[in-house]
């Protein structure tokens, strides 16, 4: 290399300063070259360059101060030893990357760190969390977390994006248990299935369904038993609405004009139609009352008395005044006749469906064809093997409910014989001994030792009399005396 000597130099007698003068020191000279001026040839160590004008000395300059003087520079070898040290110090280290990632093999890293990560987003990026466990980690936080049981999502999925046929299969042993997206002809229907039975769907009408394939409204189904429940509604931990099942609609259902909601009549229960006001198909209303010990039976429309007690009898002597039977009431009061009993029942559950056909042979014999049926088949035998004791348990569990329903219903029974419903405002048709007309009073008379009632005239009734008014008969429908109900 041809030693540099362009421009001149300045240099000061004590100072390791050079100043240069038409000079490239940086592109031209190194630390460690040798400086000397032409006129004393007495090289002095460079230890390094500062600029295009200026250089450092590795010691004072000892010489007298000489201004623009002719110098000359002389590489030594020094550039090329600190060339191989930079290659040694680099090499070092280098060699666990040779290692390592040279060989495809990388380091865990952490949540915080991960081993594949980016300069810009140090804890994004994949770890290797435990024993064949692999993260993809965003945050700091692992989001997909898979192992050798498959994977996990934390967090939102946002988006899927699907091909020609959207759907999601999702699968236990090789066999979809779920499929959701396109389903039905020509996949027009977005929906969800559970074990190739559809569960809820959205059809082309705009329909969702759930419990049923095909509807003409918005459906919700579900086949259970009367008096099962159909759908819950709870806020917080508290029912707020529960719809039941029912076996038949009763032959007076609502009435037929609109209304925000329609609920259907079970047989011998209750049923309710709004638009802003109650509508039914009732006459009266009417409270639970309960039955003195030898009461019995009070027909609908009878006559009977309250004691002392407040309790329904039939027994004349011992009714200090007198109410009538509700036929057919549109709301009722002091419903809670049955509170003190324990809570019903609550069944098994569904009963265990048998496991199907096992798991065809794969047509083609590739080992993934093949690993995938011997699993499938090995599941599906571990089915057919727990279903009998499955099925057993169940039906232990069955016929467990059955008898203690059994036992709770006939306690509801029991509690029912011991209350009435009986009018206290409407109209009701009253069960009337002898002649009676528009107009004419219903009163209670005794019968024996027991209670009827008879109807007087409005220009024959004693003030006696009025006090055991039923009410006074405004209508006669076939045959029976509609009074308005007016306790005396």
């Amino acid at each position: 290399m041809a030693w540099y000597n362009v421009g001149t130099v300045t240099v000061t007698n004590g100072s390791t300063v050079v100043t240069g003068a038409g000079t490239d020191f940086v592109n031209n000279v190194s630390a460690r070259d040798s400086l000397a001026l032409v006129s004393l040839g007495t090289p002095n160590e460079i230890a390094s360059v500062d600029s295009k004008t200026q250089l450092t000395l590795a010691r004072p300059w000892l010489g007298a101060t000489t201004n623009a003087a002719a110098y000359f520079v002389q590489p030594t070898v020094g550039i090329y030893v600190d060339l191989a040290l930079r290659a040694l110090n680099m090499l070092v280290p280098f060699q666990s990357v040779i290692d390592g990632i040279g060989q495809g093999l990388l380091s865990d890293g952490t949540a915080a760190a991960p081993g594949i990560r980016f300069l810009a987003d140090q804890d994004t990026g994949v770890r290797r969390a435990a024993a064949n466990v692999l993260s993809i980690v965003a945050g700091g936080v692992d989001r997909i977390v898979a192992d050798d049981s498959g994977a996990t999502v934390y967090g939102r999925i946002i988006n899927l994006v699907f091909g020609e046929l959207p759907q999601v299969v999702i699968s236990r042993s090789g066999v979809a248990s779920w499929v959701m997206g396109g389903i039905g002809a020509g996949n027009n229907s977005w929906g969800l299935q559970l074990n190739s039975t559809l569960q809820m769907a959205m059809d082309t009408a705009g329909n969702l369904l759930a419990g049923t394939p095909t509807g003409d409204c918005h459906t919700l189904r579900r086949p259970v038993a009367a008096g099962q429940p159909v759908l819950r509604v709870q806020g917080g931990a508290a029912n707020t609405a529960i719809f039941f099942g029912i076996d038949a609609i009763g032959a007076d259902g609502a009435n037929a004009a609109n209304a925000a909601l329609k609920v259907g009549s079970p047989v011998g229960g209750r049923s309710i139609a709004t638009t802003g006001t109650i509508n039914a198909s009732g006459a009266d209303y009417a409270e639970y009352m309960t039955k003195a010990d030898a009461c019995g039976t009070i027909a609908a429309g009878d006559v009977c008395g309250v004691d002392i007690d407040g309790k329904l009898t039939r027994s004349w002597s011992n009714a200090i005044s007198f109410v009538v039977k509700s036929t057919d009431p549109s709301l009722v009061g002091g419903d809670i006749w049955a509170a003190h009993l324990d809570p019903k029942p609550e069944g098994p559950g569904p009963e265990p469906i048998a496991p199907g056909e096992a798991p065809a042979m794969p047509d083609n014999d590739t080992p993934e064809a093949l690993a995938t049926w011997r699993d499938a088949a090995v599941a599906h035998t571990a089915l057919v093997i727990a279903y009998p004791a499955e099925h057993a348990a169940w039906a232990s569990r069955q016929a467990e409910y059955d008898a203690a329903l059994e036992v709770w219903e006939g306690a509801l029974e029991t509690a029912r014989q011991c209350v009435d419903r009986i009018a206290f405002c409407g109209q009701v048709p009253v069960n009337v001994t002898g002649d009676f007309a528009v107009g004419e009073y219903i009163i209670a008379a005794a019968n024996g030792s027991g209670i009827k009632a008879v109807a007087v005239s409005e220009s024959d009734i004693t003030f006696e009399q009025y006090r055991r008014r039923i009410g006074r008969v405004w209508a006669v429908r076939e045959g029976r005396a509609w009074v308005d109900v007016q306790h005396g």
